[in-house]
């Protein structure tokens, strides 16, 4: 992830959020979902995510040219940013929509809809996938994946040996989200969830990372929250200096092969199931 801000108010710095390192790390278990899920070439998917550019992208590869995939996100920067993208990469074929979730309109049913990080800032989200589910047509597909950032704080999935660092970030981090409305849990709660809004059970799969060794981008990721995060460091309870972005990723990689240790990527989960029965807005 590359620095880069502006000073805002109180002296702290204002860091752009840029997903790039996530959705690296998220693409395998995506790629593995959209398979055991059956999106196949020609399907028309709704996508739903705060990574849009890189999950749409990733969507339409999958369904071609023949197929046709729909952007949704509150956020019109990230809709420029994603429409900006898929030209300079010459895709065709998708088309990106401003607004949220329960006020959108579709003319048709969609064959699926894929979101990733999109439940776990979602108010309701049993809610937001009975919306989501009442967009796909009769044995559609749903698809979701989740970081479940609860796990960094348990003893097996957090770092070994000892990490001071790791501790302080992961308290702080999980906290600060869990605090601004954040589900820190949301990955294991998702077939709770689908159950919840009424879908079928749902398969699952999961990706466990370990970060170890010199020059691993996990590190990287670790910045890449504490800049997503930033302006919580305002807050005189928080050790600043420890939990500055500004080379955290190089302090972080040398206490890690000082102490001879690893730590883990936060779990991710996904699921996935088929819409049976209309109880939708096309029915």
């Amino acid at each position: 992830m590359v620095p880069g801000g502006a000073e805002g108010e109180n002296g702290c710095m204002r860091i752009e959020h840029r997903p790039a390192v996530e959705a690296a790390f998220a693409q395998p278990l995506t790629e593995e979902l959209l398979a055991c899920a059956g999106i196949t070439p020609g399907m028309r998917v709704l996508v739903l995510g705060a990574d849009l550019p890189d999950l749409a992208l990733l969507v339409a590869e999958r369904v071609g040219r023949a197929g046709m995939v729909i952007g949704l996100d509150a956020e019109l920067a990230n809709v420029d940013r994603a429409c900006a993208r898929a030209e300079a990469e010459g895709f065709e074929g998708i088309e990106f929509r401003v607004g949220e979730l329960a006020n959108l309109h579709l003319e048709a049913p969609v064959d699926a809809v894929v979101g990733r990080f999109f439940l776990m800032r979602e108010r309701d989200p049993a809610q937001a996938i009975r919306l989501a589910a009442g967009f796909v047509h009769d044995g559609g597909r749903i698809v979701f994946q989740e970081w479940h950032y609860d796990s960094m704080l348990w003893s097996q999935t957090s770092d070994w040996p000892h990490v001071p660092l790791y501790r302080r970030f992961a308290r702080w981090s999980v906290e600060t989200m869990r605090d601004s409305g954040v589900h820190v849990d949301m990955g294991l709660r998702l077939v709770n969830l689908f159950t919840e809004a009424g879908l079928p059970l749902p398969g699952m799969r999961s990706d466990f990372r370990v970060i170890a060794g010199p020059g691993s981008l996990g590190y990287t990721f670790f910045e890449s929250a504490i800049r997503e995060l930033q302006p919580a460091l305002c807050n005189d309870a928080v050790d600043m200096e420890a939990l500055n972005a500004e080379s955290f990723a190089q302090r972080l990689e040398r206490e890690t092969l000082a102490a001879g240790g690893h730590l883990f990527l936060p779990l991710q989960i996904g699921a996935w199931t088929r819409v049976n029965g209309r109880s939708g807005v096309f029915a």
